[in-house]
C-alpha cells in the first residue's frame, strides 16, 4: 500500500454538493479518514443530480461518486438535541470539522468554532462558504457557473464584440478544493507543532478569481479593462485553434518565436509564407494575423489533428488535438493510471478518477464512495461505545437518520 501522510487524522466532514466534498476527497486520499455526516432531512443533492448509468441506482450517481471516494457515511439528524450532542461526541474524537454552508449556519446549530473550542480546545474548524464569512454578499448563494461569472472569468471569456462565454464547466467547484485541503494541511501542520487549534476560511469566490490571467493585474496597474480575445494572443502569433478533417475536430497551436513560425510552415507545406518580409518578428506577425490564420486554416483542413500534433511537437512546435472528453479517457494517455474500474456493488463497473498527483511515484489508494449511512453503525460503536441497541433505539428516534 502507498503510503498515506494523513493517515491518523480524522475529519468530520458537514459538506455537501462538489466544491467542499471534493476538499475532503483530498484529506481522505491522502490517508485522513473523512466521517460524512449525512441526514434523510437534508440528502446531499449531488447524490441526487447529476449523470448516472443506465438503469440508474440510488448509489450510482457519477458525480457523487466522484466527490466522495475513500470516505466514511454517517447518518445524523442535526434537527433534534440529541443529534447536536452526538455531532459534539464526534467532534471530540475528531483533528478537523468542515463544512460549506451559508456563513451563520453551522453557529445557529451551536456548532460553530466558538462552540467547538470548549469541547476540543486544539479543533480546526474550516468553513468554506461561497462568498466568504464577511461582507455585503456573504449571504449570497451561488452554484460553480454564478462563482465563474461573478469572478470575472466569464467576462474575459470569448471573442471581441460578442457576448461574454459561459465556460460549460464548473472550474471553481473543481479547483478551489485544492486551496482549501492545503490550508487545512498547513493547520494541521501548525496544530501538531504548537498544539494551537484553528479557524480557517476559504470563499470559493476569492479561490476563482484567482483562475484569472493577467487581466486584474492589468486593471489594477493601468486601470485597463481588457477586451475578450478569443483564441487569439499578445504574446504568441500565430496562436488559435484551427479546423482539421472530420466532424468538430480541432488542433490548437502556439507559435513563441520566428525559428517555431518557420518550423510550422514546413510542416503545413507553407514554406513560401515563412519567407514573407517582416514576419520574422511577433509584431509583424500578428499585424498579419487574419492572413497566417487563413492559409494554417486552408491546410489543417484535411489534415488529421491527432497525426498533425505529432508532427508538430516533433518540429518542436506546441500544438495539441482539442480532446473532447472520449478522447481523454479512450485515445489519450491519461488514461493509463488516472482511471480506476472498479466493480460497484450495485452491479456495474465504474471508472474512478485518481487524484493527479503521485506519492513516491505510486498512485494514492482509492475505494468507492459510502452508501448513504454506510457506516453509521460501526462508527457509533467504535468511537463513542454505542451498543446495538443504543443505535438502534436513536434510529427509532429519528436521531440517527
Amino acid at each position: 500500500m502507498t503510503p498515506q501522510p494523513l493517515a491518523g487524522i480524522r475529519v468530520l466532514d458537514f459538506c455537501w454538493m462538489i466544491a467542499g466534498p471534493l476538499t475532503t476527497r483530498l484529506l481522505a486520499d491522502l490517508g485522513a479518514e473523512v466521517l460524512k455526516v449525512e441526514s434523510m432531512a437534508r440528502v446531499d443533492r449531488i447524490r441526487e443530480v447529476g449523470v448516472q448509468p443506465s438503469p440508474p441506482h440510488a448509489e450510482t450517481n457519477g458525480v457523487f461518486n466522484d466527490c466522495n471516494v475513500n470516505k466514511k457515511s454517517i447518518m445524523l439528524n442535526l434537527g433534534v438535541p440529541r443529534g447536536i450532542e452526538l455531532a459534539k461526541a464526534l467532534v471530540a474524537k475528531s483533528d478537523v470539522v468542515t463544512s460549506n454552508f451559508t456563513p451563520d449556519r453551522m453557529d445557529r446549530w451551536g456548532l460553530g468554532y466558538e462552540h467547538l473550542k470548549p469541547v476540543k480546545p486544539d479543533i480546526i474548524v474550516a468553513s468554506l462558504p461561497v462568498m466568504g464569512l464577511k461582507g455585503s454578499k456573504s449571504s449570497w448563494r451561488a452554484v460553480g457557473n454564478g462563482v465563474v461569472a461573478m469572478a470575472g472569468l466569464n467576462a474575459h471569456t470569448g471573442f471581441p464584440g460578442r457576448e461574454p462565454f459561459g465556460l460549460g464547466t464548473l472550474l471553481s467547484d473543481f479547483t478551489s478544493p485544492y486551496l482549501g485541503a492545503l490550508q487545512i494541511a498547513a493547520a494541521i501542520h501548525h496544530r501538531n507543532r504548537t498544539g494551537e487549534g484553528q479557524f480557517i476560511e476559504l470563499a470559493q469566490y476569492e479561490a476563482t478569481i484567482h483562475l484569472l490571467d493577467t487581466e486584474l493585474i492589468e486593471y489594477t496597474v493601468n486601470g485597463d479593462t481588457p477586451q475578450r480575445a478569443g483564441n487569439s494572443s499578445r504574446n504568441y502569433a500565430p496562436h488559435g485553434a484551427y479546423a482539421c478533417a472530420g466532424d468538430d475536430r480541432w488542433i490548437a497551436i502556439s507559435v513563441r518565436d520566428h525559428a517555431e513560425f518557420v518550423a510550422l510552415c514546413r510542416v503545413l507545406g507553407l514554406d513560401e509564407l515563412a519567407k514573407r518580409p517582416g514576419l520574422e518578428t511577433l509584431e509583424g506577425r500578428i499585424a498579419a494575423r487574419d492572413e497566417i490564420d487563413a492559409a494554417i486554416s486552408a491546410r489543417t483542413a484535411s489534415m488529421d489533428d491527432w497525426a498533425l500534433a505529432e508532427a508538430l511537437q516533433a518540429a518542436g512546435v506546441c500544438a495539441s488535438p482539442v480532446e473532447n472528453v472520449g478522447d481523454l479517457v479512450n485515445r489519450d494517455p491519461m488514461r493509463q493510471g488516472f482511471l480506476e474500474e472498479i466493480d460497484h456493488p450495485a452491479g456495474i463497473s465504474m471508472l474512478l478518477q485518481h487524484e493527479p498527483i503521485t506519492w513516491n511515484g505510486e498512485r494514492l489508494p482509492i475505494s468507492r464512495a459510502p452508501f448513504l449511512g454506510e457506516h453509521s453503525a460501526s462508527v457509533y460503536s467504535e468511537l463513542l461505545g454505542m451498543d446495538d441497541d443504543e443505535i438502534a433505539e436513536l434510529a427509532a428516534e429519528g436521531v440517527i437518520s
